[in-house]
């Protein structure tokens, strides 16, 4: 059948019979079509591009130009019937039809969902940045107040906060956190999960997170790296990306009703961001991460060994001040390398040695990595 039409080869209860011709535009739902308006030579196609002169229709594999005839639009997506003459007759479905199955969606909103168990982070393991912490700890309790104390008051409602700085900077470390503290459900939500290649999809996908997370208040939508989905408007972008920035602005500014859920959003390119994105009642609430200095790496040392097991604890003043430029993942990977040290070495504690040799090895990693993020 091909996934547009086909002939049936056996009957059945719904009374198709041999010959009979049928069309599936969606999963389990198949009509038959009649012989005098299909036609011994019609074809489909799907509409893939429409401009003020015309529509370009996909037609088993080839692209046709049609003019756009007044009073009959076309719509990207819609699949036309191309009649005996070569002219778009009909519109069969709105949507792309299943060609089998790839447009089949097994997207499921609950894979994006970050378990509770998952994740024992806190704010006391988020070490330094103290006023950055206390912002967004303040921000998002308020927001998520089931008691919704703004709109008694008559301010406007909380809907977002963007976290930028450069990566390793903690962002996503504080995001869990602020979940963990406020018992909310956190949605890990990245371009891939989202971005889908047929018409449409993508701003489904979006509007049933928003659905979700309303279901399931307290609730915090996460979305790193924001700006390789919400990227300026206009120019050189694509179609797509232009609808999908739409249908996440719509879904913010209907957000009045979606009380305690947030969402929180990460960037390395502030800069980058539609501007409508940030404009007051949107993602209003900008926090930014730098490198931290001596006295927050001294904090960030110490919160994150704060559960490892040593033999002699190391002075983490003295490694904070041998450790300058160094991100916060930076410094929690010292850890992890000194625990594969002393693993190896069949031990069940961290000793100095650990330490000083892990140091090397993390500043190797972090010099590639930051080479690869400059090509």
């Amino acid at each position: 059948m091909g996934g547009l039409s086909g002939y049936f080869i056996s009957s059945n209860e719904e009374g198709w019979s041999v010959g009979d011709i049928l069309l599936c535009p969606d999963k389990g739902s198949v009509h038959r079509v009649d012989d005098d308006l299909w036609g011994a030579s019609s074809e489909v196609g799907t509409v893939k591009k429409v401009n003020s002169s015309g529509a370009v229709i996909d037609v088993n594999g080839q692209l046709r130009h049609f003019c756009v005839h007044e009073g009959k639009p076309f719509v990207e997506g819609q699949v036309i019937r191309i009649d005996q003459a070569g002219n778009p007759a009909e519109v069969l479905s709105e949507h792309p039809i299943d060609r089998f199955g790839l447009n089949r969606d097994d997207f499921d909103v609950g894979d994006l969902i970050v378990p509770a168990e998952d994740s024992e982070t806190t704010l006391s393991d988020f070490g330094g940045s103290p006023e950055i912490v206390r912002r967004a700890h303040d921000l998002v309790r308020v927001a998520l107040d089931p008691d919704d104390p703004l709109t008694v008051i008559g301010a406007k409602p909380i809907k977002g906060i963007l976290f930028t700085g450069p990566a390793g900077t903690g962002k996503t470390f504080l995001a869990k956190a602020l979940a963990n503290s406020t018992a909310a459900t956190f949605y890990n939500i990245s371009g891939p999960a989202i971005v889908d290649q047929f018409v449409g999809q993508s701003e489904r996908r979006l509007r049933d997170i928003f659905d979700h997370a309303r279901e399931n208040r307290p609730a915090i939508l996460f979305f790193d790296e924001i700006d390789s989905l919400y990227t300026q408007r206009g120019g050189s972008n694509h179609e797509a990306t232009n609808r999908l920035v739409g249908q996440f602005l719509s879904l913010l500014d209907g957000f009045l009703s979606f009380q305690q859920v947030i969402v929180i959003a990460t960037t390395n390119l502030p800069g980058a961001l539609d501007e409508a994105l940030l404009r007051p009642g949107r993602i209003a609430h900008k926090l930014e991460f730098s490198m931290p200095d001596v006295a927050n790496r001294i904090s960030i040392l110490e919160a994150s060994s704060r559960r490892l097991v040593f033999s002699e604890r190391p002075d983490m003043t003295t490694l904070a001040e041998s450790t300058k430029g160094w991100t916060a993942a930076d410094l929690s990977a010292i850890w992890t390398e000194a625990g594969i040290l002393a693993v190896l070495d069949g031990r069940r504690s961290l000793c100095l040695e650990d330490v000083r040799e892990a140091i090397p090895r993390v500043q190797r990693v972090s010099a590639r990595r930051a080479e690869g993020e400059a090509k």
